[in-house]
């Protein structure tokens, strides 16, 4: 049995780990960043006082074996009443953490309900405000902050969390027993960053023979990342984790015609990573990016902020089982 960890949050997440339950004999635990404080998660906070649901939520969805109306519920937005902008699995999810008075007991019921293969971990049990400090020393704090507003093209000077964020033990188990690591995809400073900078994470990857494998981004974020090529992600990252990555999943297939003219990437210059990577020996380039169109879900109060253009779960998972098979 092969055991991976996957590190993230949000889309990114739900698109790896949709494909990777499907391989045999994998071990799979997703490890979830608990910054998100926007949307409806962040609204469930502020009032219940529960960590961020939205993240593990999605994470949940994508490792269920239940029905497909039992996954499509968990997303199911309300687009009206004072429910509007909540899904019912953030509600559900927050309703399990008061009932159990355990956050991470709640997402265990959660599993069990949804039939999951595989377990959900979030990476910290401590409240994580995330905040950046840029080069001109101004700093955003909060993760919904820094996603919807974008860091106005500015260098990060650094990353960290407002109060002690300590790695929750059963993430730090994940790590060490863990035989692949896979890091993204994902927002840069919003679903990947915030899981490395967690007190005792690299110290756990220390503890760890895990090898590392990281599907670069199709996309940039502006405001984020414009302009990144692949190097760019990956010489970040190796800097954050004071490790080399040790595979760098590349996709070499340009968007449909139909992508480029709806979400108009050709006025959008920077926004399409570059693959500067040539012949680096750790790279893996495969056709990956789906042909699906994403549609706005009229209940998602940041839809318009997310990115539409998306790795195809299947064609990763399979990418990613070439690198373990060998």
């Amino acid at each position: 049995m092969m055991n991976i960890v996957t590190i993230g949050g949000g889309t990114g997440s739900f698109t790896v780990l949709s494909g990777l339950k499907k391989l045999d004999n994998v071990d799979l635990k997703a490890l979830v960043t608990m910054a998100d404080d926007g949307g409806s998660a962040g609204v469930l906070m502020d009032e219940l006082g529960v960590l961020p649901t939205g993240d593990v939520r999605q994470c949940l969805v994508a490792l269920s074996e239940h029905t497909q109306v039992v996954r499509e519920l968990m997303n199911y937005r309300f687009t009206e009443g004072g429910l509007k902008g909540h899904s019912f699995g953030n509600i559900f999810l927050a309703a399990l953490a008061k009932m159990t008075g355990d956050f991470s007991k709640g997402i265990e019921i959660a599993g069990e309900v949804l039939k999951v293969n595989g377990l959900v971990i979030p990476i910290t049990r401590d409240k994580a405000r995330l905040a950046v400090k840029l080069i001109d020393n101004s700093v955003i704090v909060g993760q919904a902050n820094i996603y919807i507003n974008g860091l106005r093209n500015l260098a990060v000077k650094k990353i960290f969390y407002k109060e002690k964020v300590k790695l929750y033990v059963d993430a730090k188990e994940a790590i060490k027993k863990a035989d692949y690591i896979i890091l993204g995809p994902g927002n840069y400073y919003c679903s990947v960053v915030p899981n490395l900078i967690v007190n005792g994470f690299k110290e756990a990857l220390k503890q760890s023979k895990a090898k590392i494998i990281m599907p670069i981004n199709l996309t940039n974020k502006l405001n984020q990342t414009t302009f990144w090529k692949a190097s760019d992600y990956v010489k970040n990252t190796e800097k954050f984790l004071k490790y080399k990555i040790d595979f760098i999943v590349i996709n070499n297939k340009s968007p449909s015609k139909e992508q480029i003219k709806k979400y108009k990437l050709e006025e959008g210059d920077g926004v399409l990573v570059e693959d500067d990577l040539g012949n680096d020996s750790r790279v893996v380039r495969a056709p990956l990016i789906s042909n699906v169109i994403y549609k706005v879900n009229a209940g998602d109060t940041i839809a318009i902020h997310r990115a539409f253009i998306r790795h195809d779960s299947d064609k990763l998972a399979k990418c990613i089982k070439k690198i373990i098979s060998k």
